[in-house]
C-alpha cells in the first residue's frame, strides 16, 4: 500500500484515514450464511407454524468492468465478483396464490395463479413473480428475498435476484445457455432495456476474489484472480443521475448495431455476422462505409469490445494503472459516443482522474444503473471519498452513497 510518512504531523492523518477505511470495511455486507438465514427467517413469517423445509439460494453480485456493450451484441465482457449478494428462499404455496416478501415489506405480496403480473408494481416484484411464472406457470410458492446488493446498481441487483430465485425454484435443473438466455428474455420484458446474459451468467460461477471474463455468444467464461485486498479495492458509488437515457434509446442503439451489421455486409464485409468479429485495425475501414450518424455507435461498441482484451492482460500483468486507465476511456467512450452517461457521474468520474497520481488508479460508469465503480489502493479511498463528498455537496447539494467492494 501506498501510505503517508508515519511520523511528525502524518502521525494523525494516517490515523484518521485508517479509521475511515476501517469504517468502510465495517459496513461490509453479510457472509452468504448469514443472507440465507435471513431469508429463511423472512420466509418463516409467511407461515409460522410451518416446519416444511423451504429451498434457499444465493448468488453473488457481479458489477461489469467492461460488460455493458454485451447488452447491444454477444461481445466480449468482464465482470468482477462482490461480496455483495441476494438470497432467495421458497416453499410450495398451499393454496392457489404466490407469496412474495422482501425484509421492508409490512405484508407480502400476492398473485393468484390466474391473474396476470401487474406491469405498475416495483420492478424486482414483477420481475420475481415473472421468473416464478416462467420456471412454474401451474404452480403457486411462497418466497422471500435477502439482498445486500444496492438497488442503484441496476444490472447487479437484477441478474442477481433472477439466478438466486431460478436456482431456488429448480435447484437440480442444468444451467444451460439456452436457460440463461431465456432469463435474459425475461428480465428485457419486465424492464423494458435490452439484457446481457453475461451478467447472469456471471452470477451464477462468480467466486469471490475474482474477475470473470465471458465469451457472450459462446458463453465460454474463465476466472481470473483479484490482487490482494490491501493492493486494489473497489468503490461502487450511487451517482444519484438526475437525467438518463430511457429504455427506448438502448433499444434504439441495439438495432443501430444490427443494422451496421448489414450495412458493412454489403459493402465489403461479407463474412461478417456480428460486431464481435469485427477486429478493432479495421474500425476506421468500417466506419468509411457507414452513414456519419452510426459512427459513434460502431466505434464504442467495437472499442469497448477490444478494451477487454487489454484489461485481461492489465490484470494479469497487475498494472493497474493501465487497468485504471481503461477505465477512463471506457467513461469517456460511454460519455462521447453512447451518449449515455450523466453529470453526476462525470463528476464522480473526474474526482478520480484528478488523483491518479495518488493511488486512485480509474472509474467508469457501471451499466444502466445510477452505479460508479472506483479503482484504487485502499488507503487512497477514504482520501477520495472526502474530496468527491466536498465537491458533490457543492455541485448537487448532497452526499453520495458508497460501498466497499
Amino acid at each position: 500500500m501506498d501510505l503517508p510518512p508515519a511520523n511528525g504531523t502524518n502521525n494523525h492523518l494516517l490515523r484518521t484515514y485508517r479509521e475511515a477505511l476501517a469504517r468502510l470495511e465495517a459496513e461490509a455486507p453479510p457472509a452468504p450464511e448469514e443472507h440465507r438465514a435471513r431469508c429463511q427467517a423472512l420466509l418463516q413469517r409467511l407461515r409460522p407454524a410451518d416446519t416444511e423445509a423451504a429451498r434457499t439460494a444465493f448468488v453473488h453480485g457481479t458489477p461489469g468492468l467492461l460488460a455493458a456493450h454485451t447488452h447491444y451484441f454477444d461481445g466480449f465482457a468482464l465482470l468482477l465478483a462482490a461480496p455483495h449478494g441476494t438470497a432467495v428462499s421458497v416453499r410450495p404455496a398451499r393454496e392457489q396464490t404466490s407469496r412474495l416478501l422482501f425484509p421492508l415489506d409490512e405484508t407480502p405480496w400476492t398473485l393468484p395463479l390466474d391473474a396476470s403480473v401487474p406491469p405498475d408494481w416495483p420492478l424486482e416484484v414483477v420481475l420475481a413473480f415473472s421468473v416464478l411464472r416462467h420456471c412454474y406457470p401451474e404452480q403457486a410458492f411462497d418466497m422471500a428475498v435477502f439482498s445486500s446488493v444496492p438497488p442503484f446498481a441496476r444490472e447487479m441487483r437484477l441478474a442477481s435476484l433472477a439466478v438466486a430465485l431460478t436456482h431456488a425454484l429448480q435447484p437440480e435443473t442444468d444451467r444451460s445457455g439456452a436457460q440463461l438466455r431465456t432469463l435474459a428474455d425475461v428480465i428485457e420484458r419486465c424492464t423494458g432495456f435490452p439484457f446481457s446474459v453475461a451478467y447472469l451468467l456471471a452470477a451464477s460461477v462468480a467466486r469471490p476474489g475474482t474477475f470473470v471474463l465471458i465469451d457472450a455468444a459462446t458463453l465460454e467464461h474463465l476466472e481470473l484472480e483479484a490482487p490482494p485486498s490491501d493492493v486494489l479495492r473497489w468503490l461502487l458509488i450511487d451517482a444519484g443521475c438526475t437525467l438518463l437515457p430511457p429504455p427506448d434509446h438502448h433499444r434504439r442503439q441495439r438495432a443501430l448495431a444490427h443494422q451496421i451489421v448489414e450495412i458493412l455486409q454489403r459493402r465489403g464485409f461479407r463474412e461478417l455476422t456480428s460486431l464481435r468479429e469485427l477486429a478493432y485495425r479495421d474500425l476506421s475501414r468500417a466506419q468509411a462505409l457507414l452513414p456519419r450518424r452510426l459512427h459513434p455507435v460502431l466505434r464504442y461498441l467495437v472499442s469497448e469490445n477490444h478494451r477487454v482484451h487489454h484489461m485481461v492482460v492489465a490484470i494479469r500483468q497487475q498494472d493497474w494503472q493501465k487497468l485504471g486507465s481503461l477505465l477512463l476511456m471506457s467513461h469517456a467512450a460511454l460519455r462521447y459516443d453512447w451518449q449515455a452517461s450523466c453529470a453526476e457521474a462525470d463528476l464522480i468520474v473526474e474526482v478520480a482522474e484528478a488523483m491518479s497520481l495518488e493511488g486512485i488508479f480509474g472509474a467508469s460508469m457501471n451499466g444502466y444503473g445510477n452505479g460508479v465503480l472506483v479503482a484504487g489502493r485502499p488507503f487512497q479511498l477514504p482520501v477520495y471519498l472526502e474530496r468527491l463528498q466536498q465537491r458533490f455537496e457543492t455541485h448537487f447539494g448532497r452526499t453520495p452513497e458508497a460501498h466497499l467492494i
